[in-house]
């Protein structure tokens, strides 16, 4: 456990690969980036907008237009 722990959390490359996985789990479920911001993405579902911005390593805020 404690390997396990400081493979994901405690290597420099932690963030990196915690956002490479975060960015292919979104574009599959059909979000698209933002050209604006790497970090905003949008996907628009039945005509309501829903806005992902993910901050730093570990923080996403979600909104929408309802």
């Amino acid at each position: 456990m404690c390997r396990l722990k400081k493979v994901l959390y405690s290597l420099k490359q932690a963030p990196y690969a915690w956002y490479t996985r975060i960015d292919s789990y979104l574009t599959g479920l059909g979000f698209t980036k933002s050209e604006a911001d790497e970090n905003l993405y949008l996907i628009l579902v039945e005509g309501k907008l829903l806005i992902i911005f993910l901050y730093v390593d570990d923080l996403m805020i979600l909104t929408g237009n309802e």
